[in-house]
């Protein structure tokens, strides 16, 4: 049991993060520490997530990505750190903060809070929340710390949220720019946090990406997988081309309100665009990971 690595995960209480200390856990070979921010279990969610990554093995430990000082302690034996989180104030510079308190405490490798198409292949304000992924890696690469990337393109998760715009069943209409036809990547956070259970023990990913999809297809055959899966009969309704995204776009946000008038279609013009496709799914590296297909998670969605 002293003989496994030790593995720390911030953003423990999210979305993602709590499916990461899960798989981690399931895994059954890392010892796992989970940082929550003090009084976090003041609220009943939280407090109830908590619970719940203790009674399955995790330690729980507090800190403040934004109150440096509480960053080496939390570091210290800790073989990798796994971030996972959230586009808030807190994703650069508490990401920073994490990653110097990683190197000054000897931590073998890091994995930030990425998961999402190749924002590496993008241009600066193409997507604003991806913008704040390349500065977090730009300031990893220059600290030495070895690192993992997990890419896994959009979650699927995201379907009948805001993030998925195309989706307006409200009206019974999926709605989408591009032509329609250019391959996209899919992943549930369920099986994004497996993927990533398995990196952290995986010496061959060191400064690398692991991309990953569970499912690859276009804007019309996410419409038809739709169909079958649910057996509810959308509208197709064609926006214009992903050039014709980016300029409603570039118009849109010098008057938007709130960025989320306009980043969920940044996230699709880095997909419809083929800018942030992955070129290199690796799934074949973990055979005995049989990831979601979008059929198989939209026929369990109730959406």
């Amino acid at each position: 049991m002293a003989n496994k690595p030790t593995v720390l995960v911030v953003g423990s209480t999210g979305m993602l993060g709590i499916q990461i200390v899960s798989a981690l856990l399931d895994k059954e070979a890392t010892e796992v520490k989970a940082m929550v921010r003090p009084g976090s279990d003041s609220k009943e969610e939280n407090r109830q997530k908590i619970e719940r990554m203790k009674a399955q093995g995790a330690t729980i430990v507090e800190g403040d990505l934004m109150k440096p000082e509480t960053l080496p302690p939390i570091c210290e034996g800790v073989d990798v750190v796994v971030s996972a989180v959230g586009n808030n104030q807190t994703t650069v510079p508490g990401q920073k903060n994490l990653i110097d308190a990683a190197k000054q405490q000897g931590v073998q490798r890091l994995i930030p809070s990425d998961y999402s198409v190749d924002y590496r292949k993008l241009d600066y304000g193409d997507n604003d929340n991806l913008d704040m992924r390349k500065e977090v890696l730009s300031h990893l690469q220059q600290s030495g710390l070895e690192y993992t990337l997990i890419l896994n393109g959009a979650f699927m998760n995201n379907v009948g949220t805001p993030y998925m715009p195309q989706f307006d069943l409200d009206h019974g209409v999926f709605q989408y720019w591009g032509n329609g036809e250019t391959p996209l990547d899919f992943t549930t956070t369920q099986d994004t946090a497996k993927y990533v259970a398995e990196a952290v023990s995986d010496p061959d990913l060191a400064n690398t990406a692991l991309e990953v999809a569970g499912d690859v297809l276009t804007m019309k055959q996410l419409l038809a997988a739709y169909e079958e899966a649910t057996g509810n009969k959308l509208q197709e309704k064609r926006l214009g081309s992903a050039q014709d995204l980016k300029a409603w776009i570039d118009q849109k946000k010098p008057s938007a309100s709130s960025s989320l008038e306009y980043i969920p279609q940044q996230y699709e013009y880095a997909m419809v665009s083929g800018k942030g496709k992955l070129d290199d799914i690796q799934n074949s590296r973990y055979p005995h990971l049989n990831p979601t297909s979008i059929k198989q998670f939209l026929a369990s969605a109730n959406l």
